[in-house]
């Protein structure tokens, strides 16, 4: 029972800093943007980041659309009663 708590813990405070910080250091450039650096030639722009060097952690775009869900639906509850009440 133990186990699952300290699992359930852990999910949430991993969900809290995706939700705080979603993304990362991109982690085939190092945050770069370029692939690397090649004698005689141009650096190419990372394909894994899009040349930004930034990537979504794993689970913050889901983690993230579903909190918005989640406001989305309190504020609309919030309405609804201000409405009948």
């Amino acid at each position: 029972m133990t186990q699952i708590l300290i699992v359930l813990a852990f999910l949430l405070g991993y969900a809290v800093f995706a939700l705080v910080k979603p993304k990362k250091r991109c982690g085939k450039c190092n945050g770069w943007g370029i692939r690397r650096k090649r004698m005689r030639r141009r650096s190419s722009p990372c394909r894994r980041c899009g040349a930004t060097g930034r990537q979504f952690r794993p689970g913050a775009r889901l983690i993230g659309r579903g909190a918005a869900l989640a406001i989305r639906y309190l504020r609309e509850r919030a309405e609804q009663r201000r409405e009948a009440g």
